[in-house]
């Protein structure tokens, strides 16, 4: 089962670089909603949206594009510590 989870994470990650590159060809950024919405459109993601949402902004940062997590309930999910403080 590990290498079926191995080979659909390299899915996810071929996939997110060609959609920076496809997006980088008209836009000079990447929102991490529809990147995340097209992705799961083609592929079942094994990993959980934060951590595709970091794959992305590592992804479209090499390009040069900026990022925008524009998720809702994103910065919960990416950092907890954020919830901690503000209670």
């Amino acid at each position: 089962m590990q290498f079926a989870e191995e080979i659909a994470l390299r899915r996810v990650k071929m996939l997110v670089e060609q959609y920076v590159v496809a997006r980088s060809r008209r836009y000079d950024f990447v929102s991490t909603e529809l990147a995340c919405k097209a992705i799961r459109q083609v592929v079942r993601s094994p990993i959980e949206d934060a951590e595709l949402d970091h794959l992305l902004a590592r992804s479209a940062v090499k390009q040069g594009l900026s990022v925008r997590f524009d998720r809702i309930g994103h910065w919960q999910a990416a950092s907890p510590e954020l919830q901690e403080k503000s209670a």
